[in-house]
């Protein structure tokens, strides 16, 4: 049981979206404290504060001016990054940041260095990762050579009056939503070093981002693998979502966000790897100070690679020439 000494003492930037089932998470798990939020929307951060019962801001610099606060988790449009994370690790604060890192390459770049001239950390919310038969998947491709992966994610969002189906504030589909399946293609597969992709706008012409992408991508493994992402669905419809199959030496494994399974099924069982998840993992890095042994599996680097391989695919989109993924 932890004691409220123990517990890390949390401050939430971002009051909108997914960050109601953040505070859900955070506000039941012994081992965390929320001492504070902040929204630019004053209305959401009012809610949530007075939800909470804990002091809220329209600025976040106020709640980092507090010093009762160990770590911030920041949810924010993906837009928004990059001045709170900056202004964070120069109050000396680790923090866990919502995917995508940021809208450009040069943000997360600029996260990443400052991070690491700080001797910081931050954990970023790729929760997939931490899932008992993620975790199992990767152990069966480990023992075996991936011969092709195929991802794709297809869901309706883009016909919803939203900020995410604006290309200039999100970067579309393969920044936004299809980044979890790129993600988990390099975390099985390894890092991406080429992309060609194709954009479309097959359906959604109201809308300024594309409706329809697919991706070949070259593993540095030398593997090939291939994304294919569209908002052309049924926005009530989210069972193809993050769906990899993987051709492995002789057996498919197919993966979701609901299990995982081997054909032919004699040739091999998907273990459950058990391990903290992402809220415990976060909070026993804090407590720690070290994220590797507490079991964080996103790092800060780690997901602004995941964001330029989001990035290169747009551009090669944009051009119709195939583009290298840059380094981080």
């Amino acid at each position: 049981m932890q004691t409220q000494e123990d517990q890390v003492r949390v401050g939430i930037i971002g009051c909108g979206g997914r960050a109601g089932e953040h505070m859900r998470a955070l506000s039941t798990n012994p081992g965390a404290r929320i001492v504070g939020v902040a929204d630019v929307v004053e209305a959401a951060a009012q809610r949530a504060g007075e939800r909470l019962g804990v002091p809220w801001y329209r600025d976040h610099r106020l709640l980092l001016e507090r010093d009762d606060v160990d770590a911030l988790w920041i949810s924010v449009p993906v837009f928004a990054h990059g001045g709170i994370e900056l202004d964070t690790i120069a109050r000396g604060l680790p923090f866990f940041v919502e995917k995508p890192v940021a809208r450009e390459l040069d943000t997360a770049r600029e996260i990443a260095r400052a991070l690491d001239r700080a001797g910081l950390w931050a954990s970023v919310g790729y929760q997939l990762r931490y899932l008992p038969w993620i975790r199992g998947v990767r152990d069966v491709v480990a023992s075996s050579t991936l011969a092709i992966a195929e991802g794709h994610y297809w869901c309706g969002t883009g016909r919803q009056d939203h900020w995410v189906a604006d290309w200039e504030r999100s970067g579309g589909q393969l920044v936004e939503q299809a980044t979890h399946t790129i993600d988990l293609l390099r975390f099985f597969g390894g890092d991406v070093d080429e992309v060609w992709a194709v954009h479309a706008h097959r359906v959604l012409h109201n809308i300024s981002s594309p409706d329809a992408h697919a991706v070949a991508m070259r593993l540095r493994s030398g593997a090939p693998a291939t994304l294919s992402a569209s908002w052309a669905h049924d926005p009530g419809e989210w069972k193809e979502t993050n769906v990899l199959h993987l051709v492995l030496d002789g057996m498919l494994v197919r993966v979701d966000a609901a299990g995982a399974a081997v054909t032919p099924a004699d040739r091999a069982q998907v273990p459950e790897v058990h391990g903290p998840d992402i809220y415990d993992a976060f909070l026993a890095a804090v407590r720690s100070k070290d994220p590797a042994a507490a079991g964080v599996l996103s790092p800060y680097r780690d997901a602004a690679a995941t964001l330029a391989v989001s990035l290169a695919a747009n551009t090669s989109g944009e051009t119709g020439q195939p583009v290298r993924v840059p380094q981080i």
